[in-house]
Formats: structure tokens, C-alpha cells, sequence
């Protein structure tokens, strides 16, 4: 069975998952624990010095668009396909709200709408703006830019990815520039990384059969590259970027399908190197199921680790799963640690449908060096959802006993449905711990939870809306991407 639930099927709610069940087979014989202490926070096991959290934690300059040292939040509302026969879509846009010294303030944001305040119109007439975005400093001038997804699956023609740049007001519309290919659903996934280790960050792309990657210079915004192909597939399910290898050069994770009936998923680590993406890293790895990649040096050895996750139901645990591919010079772990809501440390036993893998996000939560992973349940306590943070530390994962976020710990009201559907960690205050942003599928709200040494504090959250930053609430999917 082959299942791709990132992009345009991330909108597949809590239902889907629970009606996979019966068609999943438990093929794995997965590791489902890993050897080393404990540890809590009181007695935190120092991380190596090697690496440092290097991989997954230090993220602030590549989403800081006004270069103050403070991360940024992009959130994307894409829009809602209209009733069937309908003939216009709500148009999409992008609302960044900027960091600073007491965390993000929505009163200085940046609205970016296709065809308005010089942004160009692309090819689908604003249709899906915004449901995929990465960010990074793809010009190599200091400031972070933000690249923006607009793929159709109700186009037949071409489409693009738009790069707006970053500078010290912040992204400007004027500056932006288009990546264009005639693959309808190019960008329907995007992932950031310095790929060639020239200091510029370069972008992953994914149509629903192709991963891209585009190779950022200091000319992409006087002659936009073209995408050059990295690998060709009968499905594409994720991408995400790191450095896996520890070799201080991004790797291009992917993982996809092939239309060999065995291959139920596989994933694989293209290789970064001074001449760009050369080949596979190490062997591939089982990603049967996965829709979710992400990756981050959980153990503090300075080798970034894969976590991919499968929030469908399968005989292994029918409330999905995670795996942990622990990285290493030769590449990643062939055998994943199986982690889910059964697995020592982590509270709330699991349920059919509970989608436990559903999102994830990677920083550093309390501070201590070691790369923390949310892990979104959107299915969980009756489809209303959860949010677990699991510590990162020397050993293992979770290296503490785990947290369970319920949605009124983040302030939404009782009712919601799916909460955890999309997470972003990033320091928006520069206290050098990573803050929560979560929203959930019928609330266009984002929570932004701030970060404390014992994790995130669930006081007096910070709810941006629609309203709240002059934009279009109504079927506009706000909050359907977090960068």
C-alpha cells in the first residue's frame, strides 16, 4: 500500500487514519528500544562536545528575515478547494510575524499575497499559496528568505515556487523571484539545506514523482536556477534536511516509492558535498508508511539523526509510530528505534487512529544541547488531538519522561479537532530554547507556547489569527504550514 500524506493529502483528517488499519501489515522487526541511562532534568547527562546540537537545533538564522537574531514565524493559509462544481478557490497567502525580545508579535508582520504589493502572480492565480514553505538564506546575504509552495493537483500546467528575500525590514514582496517547472505539483514539499557547503542555502523540492533540489548563489535573484532532478520515483512522501553525515555539508533525506510491488517505502540520504548531492549516503532504511521526516542530533554525538514518522495504524502499534535512524559518518542506521505511545517514558497508551507521527518538529526545547522532538498525535482523546515532547539526550529518546499537550493547554477552545496537525520549534525570543507553534485542522489559529528549562510553558500562550493580523479567516486554511 503506498500512502503519501504530506502536502495536498496532509489535509486527510483523523478518519483516514483510522480506516488504514485493517490494510496495513506489520512487516518490520524494528529495534524498540535503545541501551543508555536516563536522565531528568535536575541531572542532565552532558552532550558531546563534538557536536554540540548542531544538527536540528540551531535554527534561528536560517528563519530570521530582518536580521535582528531572533527567528521568525511564517504561517501559511493556502485557501480551501470550493464546493464540488464550484468554479474560484479562496486565494492563498503567507503571514510572517516577526521575533523578538518577549517572542513573536503579530503586530509587525508581512502579508504575502500573490499578484499584490509586487509579488508575482505565479501560475494558479494565488490557488494554494502557502501550503509548503522552507526557509533559509538562499542569496547568501545574512538575511533568511522564505520559499513558498503553490503545487495544484487541479492544474494541468505549469507552476512555481516563490523565493521572497529577506532584509533588514524584513521579506519584501519586490524582491521576489519565481522557480518555475511545468509539473503541476512542483513545491507540494519543500525542505532547506546547504547542500554544497558554500554557505547559501539551497532548496529540495518534491512533485508528487521527482525530488528537485535548487542550488542557491548570490545571482538567484537577477537569474532564478534551474531544478535539477535527484531522484525519480513512482511517489514521493517526504524530504527533510539535515547534516546526517556530520561532515558539516546538509543531506537531502527522501522518502518515496517505487513501483517494484515489494517496495512499500524506502528512504534514502543523498549525500551532500562541495560539489552538491552526490548519491546515497549509507544504506536506505524501511519507510513504509512515512509521511513525516525530520531531522536532528537527539544524542549530541554531531551526527544529525533521521526521525520519520508513520502515523498510520499498523500491526506494529495501531496508533502510529516513529523511528529514530541514528546518524553516522557512513550515513544512517538501516534499522530504525521504533518509538509510540507503548514505549517506555511515553505517557497515554496508544488507540486506533490516534496518529501518533502525524507532524514533527526538531530543536533544542530546554536548552541543554540536545535536539528535542514534538511529535504531533492529531488523532488522539476522541480526534481532539495531542502533542508530545520527547527529550533528546545521550542514549535515547526520550531521554525523560515525555509530555502530553492537550489543546487547551494551548489555549483553544474546547471542540477543536486535530490539534498537533502542524508544528514548528524556533527560538522566537533568543533565550536560547526552542518555543512550540501548533495548530490543529478547524481552528485557523496558530499557539505559539514559550519555552522553559522544564519544557514549554502552557500560561498565557499566544494565539495569532487571522484577525488579529488583518487577514482572510474564512476557508482559508490558516495555519495549514509553520515555518
Amino acid at each position: 500500500m503506498r500512502m503519501i500524506v504530506r502536502g495536498f493529502a496532509a489535509v486527510l483528517l483523523v478518519a483516514s487514519l483510522a480506516a488504514c488499519t485493517a490494510e496495513a501489515p506489520g512487516r518490520r522487526t524494528p529495534v524498540t528500544s535503545a541501551p543508555g541511562p536516563s536522565r531528568t532534568s535536575a541531572t542532565p547527562a552532558a552532550p558531546a562536545t563534538r557536536g554540540m546540537c548542531r544538527a536540528g537545533c540551531d535554527t534561528t538564522k536560517a528563519r530570521d528575515y530582518d536580521g535582528d537574531g531572533y527567528a521568525d514565524l511564517a504561517i501559511g493559509a493556502p485557501g480551501e478547494r470550493p464546493d464540488e462544481g464550484g468554479s474560484s478557490t479562496v486565494p492563498g497567502y503567507v503571514v510572517v510575524s516577526y521575533g523578538g525580545a518577549r517572542g513573536l508579535d503579530p503586530s509587525r508582520r508581512t502579508v504575502l499575497r500573490p499578484g499584490r504589493d509586487g509579488l508575482p502572480r505565479g501560475f494558479t492565480g494565488g490557488e494554494n499559496f502557502g501550503a509548503s514553505s522552507a526557509s533559509g538564506d538562499f542569496d547568501g546575504d545574512g538575511y533568511a528568505d522564505l520559499a513558498i509552495g503553490a503545487s495544484s493537483e487541479r492544474s494541468d500546467g505549469p507552476t512555481a515556487v516563490t523565493i521572497v528575500f529577506g532584509g533588514r525590514g524584513g521579506l519584501s514582496a519586490r524582491s521576489a523571484v519565481l522557480i518555475r517547472h511545468e509539473d503541476p505539483m512542483f513545491g507540494y514539499m519543500l525542505a532547506a539545506g546547504d547542500f554544497n557547503g558554500d554557505g547559501r542555502q539551497d532548496l529540495g523540492v518534491a512533485t508528487v514523482e521527482a525530488a528537485w533540489v535548487v542550488y542557491g548563489s548570490d545571482g538567484i535573484r537577477r537569474r532564478p536556477p534551474r531544478p535539477r532532478l535527484v531522484r525519480r520515483s513512482s511517489a514521493v512522501n517526504a524530504l527533510a534536511a539535515g547534516d546526517v553525515t556530520g561532515d558539516g555539508v546538509d543531506d537531502l533525506v527522501v522518502a518515496f516509492s517505487d513501483d517494484d510491488p515489494a517496495d512499500e517505502g524506502t528512504g534514502a540520504v543523498h549525500r551532500g558535498s562541495p560539489g552538491g548531492l552526490k548519491g546515497v549516503a549509507g544504506p536506505t532504511f524501511d519507510a513504509w508508511g512515512v509521511g513525516v521526516l525530520a531531522v536532528g542530533d537527539v544524542d549530541g554525538d554531531g551526527f544529525g539523526d533521521v526521525i520519520a514518522g508513520n502515523a498510520y495504524a499498523d500491526a506494529d502499534d495501531p496508533g502510529g509510530q516513529i523511528f529514530l535512524h541514528r546518524g553516522s559518518a557512513s550515513g544512517p542506521a538501516a534499522e530504525g528505534v521504533l518509538i509510540s505511545q507503548n514505549s517506555p517514558g511515553v505517557p497515554e497508551d496508544s488507540g486506533d487512529g490516534d496518529g501518533f507521527g502525524a507532524d514533527l518538529a526538531v530543536g533544542d526545547v530546554d536548552g541543554d544541547g540536545y535536539a528535542d522532538v514534538a511529535v504531533g498525535a492529531s488523532g488522539k482523546f476522541q480526534q481532539q488531538g495531542a502533542v508530545f515532547l520527547l527529550n533528546g539526550g545521550r542514549g535515547r529518546l526520550p531521554a525523560a519522561a515525555a509530555r502530553v499537550l492537550k489543546p487547551g493547554d494551548a489555549g483553544f477552545a474546547r471542540g477543536v479537532q486535530a490539534f498537533g496537525a502542524s508544528l514548528r520549534l524556533s527560538d522566537f525570543d533568543k533565550d536560547g530554547r526552542a518555543d512550540l507553534a501548533v495548530t490543529t485542522r478547524t481552528e485557523p489559529l496558530v499557539a505559539v507556547l514559550a519555552a522553559a528549562p522544564e519544557g514549554v510553558r502552557t500560561t498565557r500562550p499566544l494565539l495569532i489569527g487571522p484577525e488579529r493580523v488583518g487577514t482572510p479567516g474564512e476557508d482559508s486554511g490558516f495555519g495549514r504550514s509553520l515555518t
